[in-house]
């Protein structure tokens, strides 16, 4: 007898957890745009990411241009202690974990992940937020 009331009592706590569980089909959480740091991105959304492969050492550059003059929040997910920096031909910005920059349109931008100190890493996301900021009153212009 006690075995049928402990296998009423799974039976019913398996039945409270498959109810509770939410299924969230009919809305399903919006993609963002990744791009590999090996092609050029050019005209991306309002918000993308930068995957690198930084499972070996050496710099990891990608190519970005913009369309138009805009404020980007720009974010490294995961660890900061990984190298992350921006480079516009003459001016290097490194970017610990967030930075905020006016990047101008038509010109390409640098951006460089470097993982030469740590062995347990495989990619690196960085994310590119565009702000309804105005660039033209905004500092500073990267």
């Amino acid at each position: 007898m006690k075995n049928i009331f402990m296998y009423l009592g799974i039976v019913i706590l398996f039945a409270i957890a498959v109810l509770n569980t939410k299924c969230n089909t009919n809305n399903p959480e919006p993609s963002v745009t990744t791009y590999n740091y090996v092609d050029p991105v050019v005209n991306p959304p309002d918000i993308f990411q930068i995957v690198y492969n930084i499972s070996t050492h050496g710099d990891k550059i990608a190519f970005v241009t913009f369309e138009n003059d805009a404020v980007w929040v720009i974010e490294k997910l995961g660890d900061s202690r990984i190298n992350f920096w921006g480079n516009n031909d003459t001016i290097n910005i490194e970017i610990v974990i967030s930075d905020t920059l006016g990047l101008k349109a038509g010109h390409t931008y640098y951006f460089v992940a470097n993982n030469n100190n740590y062995l347990e890493y495989t990619n690196l996301f960085v994310e590119f937020i565009k702000l309804e900021t105005d660039y033209n009153t905004f500092e500073p212009k990267f």
